[in-house]
């Protein structure tokens, strides 16, 4: 095996650093986005979580987001059809990099964090 494909971004292969620190990370913002786009497919398909254990990550990280600004969604129902979505396509969160440019704003905010 290549020694360079060897080397990434993952403190082990089923975690990535920068979705974890997010993990412990509160956000007034971008909540849907995050739970869409990283939370729900990093959770089923790269930690490999039960969909119960993923809702629960995901709600808990929720609940203390709310603390700052409430939620603005139906977290059950945005919980519930991202996780499904992520098991049935199997697509992956999207990259520290690609967020750079679909969402400058919160990268930038993570970037902070």
């Amino acid at each position: 095996m290549n020694g360079k494909r060897a080397r990434t971004q993952t403190v082990n292969p089923t975690t990535i650093s920068w979705i974890e620190k997010l993990l412990q990370t509160s956000l007034d913002d971008y909540r849907k986005f995050v739970v869409w786009r990283i939370l729900s497919p990093y959770l089923i398909n790269i930690r490999k979580c039960s969909v119960e254990e993923a809702s629960n990550l995901i709600q808990n990280w929720l609940d203390k987001c709310s603390q700052l600004r409430p939620l603005d969604f139906n977290s059950n129902y945005a919980i519930k059809y991202n996780i499904n979505s992520a098991r049935r396509s199997g697509y992956l969160p999207i990259s520290l990099e690609k967020l750079k440019t679909e969402n400058a704003l919160l990268h930038n905010r993570l970037a902070k964090s």
